[in-house]
């Protein structure tokens, strides 16, 4: 009898050692750990936004008048007068770049093309006061100014720093821009054009226009956020000045298109 009650607390007191002991060489199973957002690859994409651009003349009626109407003797004008416009409107277009992540730190190269139509128009009318052959040579015209960009585009360097899905860039490159101009003078209303003799008198219709594709620089910045795997969402402001056209010049006036162009637009990403 004592042999087995002495059997029985040895067993009872071995189970939980033995338990004790193999409780620690038991596998525990880590947390499953998301890996971080990498930037790097290759993207195409496309956007949409808004943009504005400058555009100013000058005109003095009495030159005008002194250019067009030799014979005229001016006695008052309307007094010289700037003109400005600022086109604006939606654009939209498409992109395509690379990121190359280091770290924190993303590098990488864009090219994008931008199709809008950004016009606006300025008139304003004037007044010239005289004399031709001794009659009455009052006349009053209207002065137009407009200036519209439908295509640009940019080549640019991306810099940014990356906290898992969320990039934060600085941008800047090369920036092209085609810009239509015009600046002219019309409606030519004469008071007496029987003073003036002939079927076609002074002083006459004046204009100049230009079509060019100009070439400068642009720097912005914006906010980008992956959230997909291969999907971005992004919003960035882009600066953009493509210089100065050559001036177009009337009689009595000249217009100058110093371009400098503003642009806020959002775009989505597709990664490969």
């Amino acid at each position: 009898m004592r042999t087995l009650i002495l059997g029985a607390l040895s067993a009872a007191f071995a189970v939980p050692a033995l338990a004790a002991d193999i409780a620690p060489g038991m596998p525990v199973k880590a947390p499953v750990i998301a890996p971080a957002y990498n930037w790097s690859g290759f993207y195409i994409g496309g956007h949409v936004g808004y943009g504005w651009d400058p555009a100013s003349a000058v005109f003095d009626p009495a030159a005008y008048a002194a250019a067009t109407a030799p014979t005229l003797v001016v006695t008052s004008a309307t007094a010289p007068f700037g003109l400005s416009v600022d086109p604006s409107g939606v654009l939209g277009g498409l992109q395509i770049g690379g990121n190359i992540q280091t770290g924190a730190f993303v590098y990488g190269l864009e090219a994008d093309i931008t199709f809008a139509n950004l016009k606006e128009d300025a008139n304003r009318g004037f007044a010239v006061t005289g004399t031709v052959g001794g009659d009455n040579g009052d006349f009053t015209g209207n002065v137009h100014l407009r200036q519209k960009m439908d295509t640009f585009g940019t080549v640019r360097g991306r810099f940014g720093i990356a906290n898992d899905t969320l990039l934060l860039y600085a941008t800047g490159g090369l920036a092209w821009g085609r810009v239509n101009t015009t600046f002219e003078v019309n409606n030519i209303v004469l008071a007496n054009p029987a003073n003036w003799g002939g079927p076609n008198p002074p002083p006459y219709p004046v204009g100049a226009s230009s079509s060019d594709t100009r070439f400068g620089f642009s720097v912005g910045g914006g906010l980008e956020w992956a959230f997909a795997r291969q999907w971005t969402l992004r919003g960035e402001y882009i600066y953009m000045n493509l210089g100065s056209g050559d001036a177009l010049v009337i009689p009595g006036g000249v217009a100058q298109s110093d371009l400098t162009m503003h642009i806020l637009r959002f775009g989505v990403n597709y990664k490969m």
